[in-house]
């Protein structure tokens, strides 16, 4: 048997395209998700290459209208070594065409070589993806969730700004052997202003599994954009001390909003 016709027995499914609206069903689904995560890493356990793309490549791959070749896994490695240390932005690798992925994991598997068992926190590493394609969005996400990684996705144009969804993935235990929880951005205008969405285009969605959000203090813009007021609770200063490093997700929007008000006073001043 095949790995994709393993794959299939997984879902249950006889074909790619009941594989592929498998796939989109469990993806708000976190129980029947990590049971599929559970049985792909029995049958391919190597997380630091794309799990889906010679599946993608070969069943999905749109080459002709989008000319959809994705990066070989010698190259992506090049790329994350050359790289290493080197980040200019908020975030610990992005990828503006992600595809399904094979960058953003090159990077997070060089970046995970790079410290240790003991001292790997996925809190400290957060990633961002953008992709246009409707069909390659699903296997980034679930690629992202299956690792336990930390990453902003956003499903849309990166130059025109026209979006989709906001997908928020976050390791939400912050231990590298747990799997990702997926929600999904509120559409609100700071949230717009803060990823350059210009348009908002189909359906919303409404889904949130993080209860509570893990701030990434390397990143100050990041931590500017997601902070919230709890100087009035006491700081124990070890760890993941749960005042000063976690909110509610629901709070997100509403710091979002407080913290742009506040850079266009002080820009106004």
């Amino acid at each position: 048997m095949s790995i994709y016709e393993s794959y299939y027995q997984i879902g249950g499914v006889k074909q790619h395209k009941e594989f592929e609206a498998y796939l989109e069903r469990i993806l708000f689904d976190k129980e029947e998700r990590e049971r599929f995560y559970r049985e792909v890493l029995k049958i391919n356990n190597d997380v630091s290459v794309d799990t889906f793309k010679p599946y993608f490549e070969e069943y999905a791959a749109e080459r002709k209208s989008n000319q959809q070749d994705y990066t070989p896994d010698s190259v992506a490695k090049i790329l994350a070594t050359i790289t290493r240390g080197s980040n200019d932005t908020d975030y610990s690798g992005y990828d503006m065409t992600a595809g399904t992925g094979t960058l953003i994991i090159q990077k997070w598997w060089d970046d995970m070589n790079c410290d240790t068992p003991f001292t790997y926190a996925p809190h400290r590493y957060l990633y961002k993806a953008d992709e246009l394609s409707d069909s390659a969005i699903i296997y980034l996400i679930h690629n992202l969730a299956l690792r336990g990684m930390n990453a902003i996705v956003v499903h849309g144009d990166v130059l025109e700004g026209t979006t989709k969804n906001i997908y928020f993935i976050q390791n939400s235990d912050d231990d590298y052997l747990h799997f990702s929880d997926i929600s999904v951005m509120p559409r609100s205008d700071a949230i717009a202003m803060e990823f350059g969405v210009s348009e908002w285009i189909g359906e919303p969605i409404e889904h949130v599994e993080s209860q509570e959000v893990i701030l990434n203090f390397a990143y100050p813009s990041i931590k500017e954009v997601f902070e919230v007021d709890y100087s009035n609770k006491p700081f124990e200063g070890k760890g993941l001390d749960y005042y000063h490093n976690r909110i509610k997700l629901k709070d997100v929007t509403h710091s979002i909003e407080r913290s742009k008000k506040t850079r266009f006073i002080q820009k106004g001043q």
